[in-house]
């Protein structure tokens, strides 16, 4: 049923009158009263008891009348909608990234995004690198936030966003109490507390070992960064983890590890395929985000600070 015809019953039903309502809708009062009585004949219902040249609300149109407006403020919200996904102003975006940065990263920053972007609806996928890269190209994910080293293909497009270090966090009397760099050799004199190698961080020190010649003594591989820094607390080794580990207080060392005194680090982006473009809120969003984290690493708070 055409709702403007709706609007016209509403509109009677308020000014109880037909001449009234003409006047307020622009219309003739023969027009209005042909709009009611297809309304009613579609009902089934009198909407109106005529009672000599004035009317009122019937009981059936009483009864019907919240339900009648109820159906004017949904048409209304949808076109709204409609309007806002034309505009990409509102929509479904679906982001991967790891446990380390969603942590790091993403509680203070969706929150103030969806408080100014309440129709966009933000879902969260956790994987690691090849895992995230995976779920993009099948489409389960319209946006990574992974190393930039799954951004070099034609396929896609990405946005840098920032630089992690890869750290090796340990007791003072294995690694000292400097936050000076530490080269990878004195690192792999330890036993070693390592995340598995679904992360990019792993991947970055597995290959600077290769790169220097060193075969580490893995005590311990995990999925879990809170429990590869449990360990270190209880010093059974040295850990490695990326600087994106949110702060701990504890009195473990934490220090860059170097390769010829270069750091070991690696970049992040923002990913997405050039098959499906980015709507207009998605880029909104990795503006946004590129913002928050440049925000933090200002703040000194882009490394973990163990202390």
């Amino acid at each position: 049923m055409d709702d403007r015809l709706l609007q016209s019953f509403m509109t009677v039903a308020e000014c109880g009158s037909f001449t009234i309502a003409a006047d307020r809708l622009s219309i003739t009062q023969s027009a209005l009263s042909r709009q009611i009585q297809s309304v009613e004949q579609t009902l089934g219902v009198e909407l109106f008891e005529r009672i000599g040249k004035k009317i009122r609300v019937s009981p059936e149109g009483e009864a019907l009348r919240a339900r009648i407006n109820e159906v004017l403020i949904a048409t209304k919200n949808l076109r709204l909608s409609a309007e806002e996904l034309k505009k990409g102003e509102a929509g479904v975006l679906k982001v991967g990234a790891c446990s380390q940065l969603i942590e790091r990263y993403f509680p203070d920053f969706l929150r103030e995004w969806q408080d100014e972007h309440p129709r966009v609806d933000i879902r969260l996928e956790e994987g690691g690198g090849a895992d995230l890269d995976a779920k993009l190209m099948s489409g389960v994910v319209q946006l990574t936030i992974n190393a930039s080293s799954y951004a070099r293909t034609p396929d896609v497009e990405a946005r840098p966003l920032c630089h992690l270090a890869v750290l090796a966090i340990g007791a003072a009397e294995r690694i000292g109490r400097s936050g000076a760099p530490i080269d990878i050799a004195d690192v792999c004199s330890h036993p070693l507390l390592l995340l598995n190698r679904r992360h990019v961080s792993r991947e970055m020190f597995d290959a600077a070992c290769r790169l220097a010649g060193l075969e580490p003594r893995v005590a311990l591989e995990s999925g879990s960064p809170h429990t590869v820094f449990s360990m270190a607390i209880g010093n059974v080794g040295v850990a490695v983890l990326p600087s994106s580990i949110r702060a701990l207080k504890t009195d473990l060392t934490v220090r860059p590890i170097a390769i010829d005194g270069r750091p070991v680090e690696f970049e992040i982006s923002a990913i997405w395929s050039r098959s499906t473009p980015l709507p207009a809120y998605g880029r909104r969003f990795v503006d946004a985000l590129a913002a928050h984290i440049a925000r933090e690493q200002d703040q000194g708070s882009g490394t973990a600070a163990v202390a």
